[in-house]
């Protein structure tokens, strides 16, 4: 999405934001169980590898860099490039009595 017109924070009319992603992650790893009954000493670090590592949970949203409001959004990756989908309608839509969505 091309943001046409610069974005204005509802609460004090500010156009610096920042974008965030906050995501949770659970690692998983295999314990090398072959190596550790082979070991003679007891005090020897545990071999392991990684197995698998999976996403629990994801927010994503602007902030405004001046009063710290957050306004979320849909943050797609495509290569280089974020998409802000439907970005400018989410900002305006928290301050209207019929708000319209897209998407």
């Amino acid at each position: 999405m091309f943001i046409t017109k610069t974005l204005v924070c509802p609460k004090c009319k500010s156009n610096d934001f920042i974008a965030k992603r906050e995501a949770t992650y659970l690692y998983s790893y295999k314990l090398n169980k072959d190596n550790s009954e082979n070991s003679k000493e007891e005090t020897e670090p545990l071999p392991f590898l990684f197995d698998n590592r999976e996403q629990t949970n994801s927010k994503e949203y602007i902030e405004c860099e001046d009063c710290g409001s957050q306004y979320p959004c849909d943050l797609k990756m495509d290569g280089k490039e974020i998409d802000f989908t439907i970005l400018q309608k989410a900002i305006r839509s928290d301050h209207t009595t019929n708000p319209e969505f897209l998407g």
